[in-house]
């Protein structure tokens, strides 16, 4: 007959068995994964300004915030009408014929750009004008109100004294720091609301967008988005462990059940700030869990958050939402399919781009873009063919469609 004590170490022996085969497979994932250079979170902005201003001639014709060309459009933060991923990758792809034929017109090499080139410019764009969701600052500054934070902050001298005032504190009016600021100091806060009696606010939707964008606006520099990049998501996924974050969410069907999975299954991915915001909601009931446990609440440090939205991202977690139904529809509707088939499968005129064990992000289909598109213009031009324009929400759509597995499509 087995004793309690030996059932027990069998237990143990069991979990710590499927803990450590989880935390293999995940390992494996992202030593394996294609995405290493897909996402601009790990893409160092000091390269890709060397890239801008030099070796990729961009500054040419574009400027960042006033510095460079002026024959295209400025790509920073108060001149550029595109403030997230999505709406870059759109814009380069309705506007790209035009860059090319000028380049040709003008004798102008066209650069080569790889995924890693292609991270690193926009980790630049990113620190240049922190893409991310676009929030509305009246709306922020409502919010800001009415969610009762100017009962303990004040903006500019008006609001309460129990907190900081946000205009003098710098540096937070950027996702990642902003992201690690809302967790950090929410037990604090949840403490000091007790006390006042004030019940604890949630943010739904774009509302921390919004909250974020008024805060940018009264908030003074210098920023330190640019000191967190590159980001690492092999240093995110120790993080990820090191913190207990594994104790409560699975990634990839390993892990707790207590939150959410946060793995790549998930349906509606959210924007680095969205993330905030649900971190925030979630908060004090995520702090009661460590505490059951008796076990130490888990702060991050810039970097740290940095890293883990990095591992996050790595996953597709951050990523542009969107249906693969209306992805499919798209692809034919925008001629994608002429060339690639009706589900991407592939003809003579052009490569399959589904089932070949690659993924796609913002950032890969803005490399593929910038390495065969004049290839797949010219061929427009010789079938006599217009070349597909895109829309904001193509992007998360298509990008959905073209990760489907067949097997998985309708």
């Amino acid at each position: 007959m087995v004793s309690r004590r030996q059932l027990w170490i069998w237990v143990a022996a069991a979990l710590a068995a499927s803990t450590l085969l989880g935390a293999l497979l995940i390992r494996e994932y992202i030593k394996n994964t294609s995405m290493r250079w897909s996402s601009f979170l790990v893409g160092d902005p000091h390269a890709g300004a060397k890239l801008f201003f030099g070796k990729k001639g961009c500054a040419r014709c574009h400027s960042v915030n006033g510095g460079g060309g002026n024959s295209a459009p400025d790509l920073g933060s108060a001149q550029s009408p595109q403030s997230s991923l999505s709406q870059i990758v759109s814009a380069m792809w309705n506007h790209a014929p035009r860059m090319w034929e000028r380049m040709r017109a003008e004798k102008i090499a066209y650069p080569d750009l790889d995924n890693e080139e292609v991270a690193n410019l926009f980790a630049f764009l990113y620190t240049a004008r922190y893409v991310d969701e676009p929030g509305d600052a009246r709306r922020g500054e409502r919010l800001f109100s009415t969610k009762g934070c100017a009962r303990c902050h004040a903006a500019r001298g008006v609001g309460g004294d129990v907190g900081p005032d946000l205009s003098a504190v710098a540096g937070i009016d950027t996702p990642i720091v902003w992201t690690q600021a809302m967790w950090n100091h929410a037990p604090t806060m949840e403490a000091r609301m007790q006390q006042l009696g004030v019940l604890w606010p949630r943010f739904e939707g774009r509302e921390m967008n919004d909250l974020l964008a008024y805060v940018r606006e009264v908030c003074p520099g210098p920023r330190h988005e640019t000191e967190l990049l590159p980001a690492s998501p092999e240093r995110g996924w120790k993080v990820f462990q090191s913190k207990s974050c594994i104790v409560c969410h699975s990634v990839k069907g390993k892990g707790g059940r207590i939150g959410p999975e946060l793995g790549p299954g998930r349906h509606l991915p959210l924007s680095i700030v969205q993330f905030a915001g649900l971190m925030w909601k979630h908060s004090p009931e995520v702090w009661r869990v460590p505490e059951a446990r008796d076990a130490p609440r888990p702060t991050f440090d810039g970097r740290q958050i940095a890293d883990l939205v990095a591992f996050l991202s790595s996953l597709r977690y951050f990523e542009p939402a969107g249906s693969p139904q209306v992805g499919e529809t798209l692809f034919v509707e925008r001629g994608c399919s002429g060339c690639h088939g009706p589900r991407a499968e592939g003809t003579r005129l052009g490569p399959p781009l589904r089932g070949r064990g690659r993924s796609f992000t913002a950032v890969t289909l803005a490399t593929v873009l910038w390495r065969h598109g004049p290839k797949m213009y010219r061929r427009t031009q010789e079938l006599k063919v217009p070349w597909p324009t895109l829309v904001e929400s193509d992007v998360g759509n298509l990008v959905s469609f073209l990760n489907t597995p067949f097997n998985g499509n309708r």
